[in-house]
């Protein structure tokens, strides 16, 4: 799966390939974002990795731990504002608003297509 110079790489700091196909991000806004902030990190690192001026390494540095900082603190509040957005997606998000809706005593949304407004119906 990975090329021989990364899996030496990985073996020299203890990390079995294996072990990577286990990594799972979470579902909804969490895990997208997960996805771009590690990629984001990863160009920091990268970046990092051919500079050799102090300065350089510095602002580079700092930009990482700003990036972190905003996905941290921005995760934490969308997170405590819409927990089930931020963690469900898809067939699950709809499932949780339709026992949500259930525990407030709503009638069921049922399976029904909608009525289109001014139909003959009314």
């Amino acid at each position: 799966m990975f090329p021989e110079p990364v899996k030496k790489a990985l073996e020299a700091v203890g990390v079995s390939e294996s072990s990577l196909d286990r990594v799972r991000l979470a579902q909804g806004f969490m895990g997208k974002a997960s996805y771009v902030t590690g990629a984001v990190m990863l160009v920091l690192v990268t970046v990092a990795a051919f500079l050799r001026d102090p300065l350089f390494l510095l602002i580079v540095a700092t930009l990482a731990v700003t990036v972190f900082a905003i996905y941290f603190f921005g995760s934490l509040w969308f997170s405590h504002k819409h927990p089930d957005l931020a963690l469900l997606e898809g067939a699950e998000l709809i499932r949780w608003r339709q026992i949500e809706m259930a525990a407030k005593g709503h009638p069921n949304i049922g399976h029904s297509p909608p009525q289109a407004l001014g139909s003959a119906e009314e």
